[in-house]
């Protein structure tokens, strides 16, 4: 379970370091950590190729936020399935994952030391074996940084790692052991990373060739899941509730009156009406009452549900955000 843990922690762990309490005789000294490795922006190597859809993440961090979001070519068996803090997310077939983070963080050769090394020979759930790392070599195209490689045992499945990392831009790629290592496809997606000042995320729908651009509101924005239509952004506050979210469904597969003839089928729902390019209704839970409200337009279809207190503090915030919202060009 640990080195499971510790493959998730190599994607999402990008400026905690490790101290210990002086206050306890027993704890382990630690090392003064390497400096933290600041974003910076820089230009793709290469154009996506020929059927391959280029996503943009944006940093969704509510404190430390860098202002920046990442832009490179997704290979065509690949689909995202989460966003969070920094960190995009995608996998295909089974074991094969892609993670690509922005944000301070420490050296590869930190993570080497500090969350690889301690693993090594070990037995079990915890095993680690053929640990390889190189500074200054190319991971970005032309563009040089540090080279983190190693065999993972994690909870029963034999995971073959590799981690990059330059300008405060990390990349993962994960696949199954002593099987392809989709090494054109990783090429393809390293060549043509870039990193830009924007807060600009985009949202691909499964099946679709379609994407919407949009810029997700902070420090609202918890994390963003791949919804199947389109992507479910979870709001704070009040994440403790389901209805406290936003949508965008660029191509919607649903006309607004079937979407409000669904909501009019929940004994929860009230109000579901349509009126000209606008769906509002109200969902009541456990004595909380939250309004939704769905617009089309331009091919998009963007939902944003509060309850009306919330509503009042937000308004601009909602505002804002249906108007970042646009189609792309195929």
């Amino acid at each position: 379970m640990r080195s499971r843990v510790l493959l998730v922690a190599l994607v999402a762990v990008l400026a905690a370091g490790c101290t210990s309490d002086p206050s306890d005789p027993g704890a382990r000294p630690t090392r003064t950590p390497d400096p933290l490795q600041q974003p910076a922006p820089f230009a793709a190597g290469a154009q996506a190729p020929a059927g391959w859809t280029t996503t943009q993440c944006a940093d969704l961090r509510s404190r430390r936020n860098t202002g920046m979001a990442t832009r490179f070519a997704v290979p065509p068996t690949f689909s995202w399935s989460y966003r969070d803090d920094g960190t995009c997310s995608f996998g295909a077939s089974f074991a094969r994952e892609l993670a690509v983070s922005v944000g301070p963080m420490h050296s590869l050769r930190h993570v080497k030391e500090t969350d690889v090394d301690p693993f090594v020979g070990t037995a079990g759930d915890d095993h680690l074996e053929d640990v390889s790392y190189a500074a200054d070599v190319p991971v970005y195209g032309d563009r040089r940084g540090e080279h983190l490689e190693y065999y993972c045992y994690c909870d029963g499945q034999d995971l073959d790692v590799r981690v990059v990392q330059a300008d405060g831009v990390r990349v993962q790629w994960t696949t199954p052991h002593g099987r392809s290592k989709d090494e054109d496809d990783y090429r393809a997606v390293t060549d043509t990373l870039a990193l830009l000042r924007s807060g600009t995320s985009t949202c691909s729908a499964r099946g679709l060739d379609r994407s919407a651009a949009y810029d997700p509101p902070i420090p609202q924005t918890e994390s963003i899941d791949n919804a199947g239509d389109g992507c479910h952004l979870y709001l704070q506050p009040g994440r403790n509730s389901l209805q406290r979210y936003a949508e965008v469904v660029p191509e919607p597969r649903r006309t607004l009156e079937q979407l409000a003839a669904a909501l009019r089928r929940n004994r929860h729902v009230a109000g579901a009406e349509v009126s000209g390019d606008r769906l509002t209704w109200r969902y009541v839970e456990r004595g909380t009452t939250w309004r939704g409200v769905t617009v089309e337009r331009d091919g998009v279809q963007v939902t944003w549900s509060a309850t009306p207190r919330l509503w009042r503090q937000e308004a601009d915030v909602y505002r804002a955000f249906v108007s970042s919202v646009r189609l792309l060009p195929q």
